[in-house]
């Protein structure tokens, strides 16, 4: 199994920042990435910061991004550029996803970066689109700050259309292109029958963009009807089976939080009967019939947590890529996001505060930013150099407030040896920061 990791990326809006630059990866561009390579990492997720970019339009500043990519090319590192990391587009474009210019102003972009770095392979065309345009259009939560479906399903509709156009053009200017589709591998359970249709619907939801990309939404589409009674146009739907893109491997970002229990009083937290990713990578695997990767994961905890997490997303990848080899569908890789500590996610990257995430496999020091390897960075690098397996990783009990967050998860891993983690070193384990429970509750109340 392949591992690779990637850096968080996203622009904090009306800050001036990124988590490129509040995590000091701006600064430290070629530190991090020779990390990277010394921990035997030959791919990485890597992001296009388009707000820096192209602060006018049509006036490209590659200076930065130059740095990032010959390093990357120095080190042997083949990145998977991500040209649009959540709501990561440049001031000037007012509205975001809802600007009338949006589809044409990335397609010039995307462009120039194919014309400007032809080595470059891989693709994510826009991350997360679901997720993403879902926070911006319906909940309100991301710039433009809209919400409803009627406001929703216009930008899903420009998301989609930038993603189709880009993919074409990506597949005619790049020889050899591979396109990534990336976004959350949901999973919607009801507990009672009065939210059942609730829970089924949102299961329809979470395959829309892919159905859309790929041709595969007419008039028979369970959701057809919720688009075009919400803004869709018939003509625009039909274009894209018409002409539709093609998509290489189909990207899961599981979390914890992607399995969504829902009751008559709405969302269920913790979840009460977790099942893990691998039944819903199997829908995704069975549903498309194309090679799957896991393209993000990660707990926000100590480090003896995360090396759990990380235990337990390793077994089940394992146990992923032996089952969709039996229907003939590949797995593509594994991908611990980030590789630093990211910031600001308890806020949902609302406020640029700079608040540590401990989420990453070399953590941060709070005040100097610095770089801190552990046993977490020790494991990661093992098990990207073909040295271990999930078998050979330690299973450290969950600590407060990971424990009580996955509580109903413990009764599939009696079969670990767990490990006392007061029993280590103070020093092997990341200080957690005041603030670490705000981005779990703010995702949580998603929908």
């Amino acid at each position: 199994m392949k591992f690779l990791s990637g850096f968080e990326s996203t622009h904090i809006f009306g800050s001036g920042k990124d988590v490129l630059d509040t995590t000091g990866h701006t600064e430290r561009v070629e530190a991090d990435l020779r990390l990277a390579a010394a921990s035997g990492l030959t791919e990485l997720r890597y992001s296009v910061p388009w707000h820096k970019i192209e602060r006018e339009p049509g006036r490209y500043d590659w200076r930065w991004f130059d740095r990032a990519m010959n390093a990357m090319g120095d080190l042997g590192i083949d990145p998977i550029l991500d040209p649009l990391h959540h709501t990561s587009f440049p001031d000037w474009l007012v509205g975001g996803f809802a600007s009338p210019d949006f589809v044409k102003s990335y397609f010039r972009f995307v462009g120039a970066i194919a014309e400007r770095y032809p080595w470059a392979r891989q693709y994510t065309v826009i991350n997360e689109p679901f997720v993403t345009t879902w926070f911006a259009g319906h909940e309100g939560t991301w710039y433009p700050y809209a919400r409803g479906p009627q406001s929703f399903v216009p930008m899903l509709m420009n998301v989609v259309e930038a993603i189709v156009s880009v993919s074409r053009m990506l597949v005619e200017r790049v020889p050899g292109v591979r396109l990534v589709h990336v976004d959350a591998a949901e999973k919607h359970r009801a507990v009672d029958d009065h939210s059942f249709g609730h829970a089924e619907f949102c299961n329809e939801l979470r395959f829309l963009v892919q159905d859309m990309v790929l041709g595969r939404v007419g008039s028979e589409h369970r959701l057809y009807r919720y688009l075009v009674d919400n803004g869709a146009d018939e003509q625009r739907l039909e274009s894209f089976r018409e002409s539709p893109a093609r998509i290489d491997v189909i990207g899961l970002d599981y979390y914890s939080h992607c399995e969504l229990e829902w009751c008559t009083d709405g969302r269920v937290f913790p979840n009460r009967t977790p099942e893990g990713l691998i039944p819903t990578a199997l829908e995704y695997a069975e549903r498309y019939r194309l090679p799957i990767m896991l393209t993000e994961t990660n707990i926000r905890g100590y480090v003896s947590d995360r090396i759990s997490w990380l235990k337990y997303m390793t077994e089940q990848c394992e146990e992923i890529e032996r089952r969709v080899a039996a229907i003939g569908v590949g797995f593509e890789g594994f991908c611990w996001y980030p590789f630093i500590d990211s910031t600001d996610w308890c806020s949902l990257v609302t406020q640029a505060r700079g608040n540590i995430d401990p989420q990453g496999i070399y953590w941060l020091d709070k005040f100097t930013l610095r770089r801190n390897a552990s046993e977490l960075s020790d494991i990661y690098g093992g098990l990207a150099q073909g040295q271990l397996l999930s078998a050979d990783l330690p299973a450290y009990e969950f600590q407060p407030p990971v424990d009580h967050q996955l509580s109903a998860l413990l009764p599939a891993l009696e079969h670990w040896d767990w490990i006392d983690p007061g029993l280590k070193k103070a020093d092997e384990i990341a200080p957690l920061p005041r603030s670490m429970g705000e981005g779990s509750a703010a995702w949580t109340a998603r929908r």
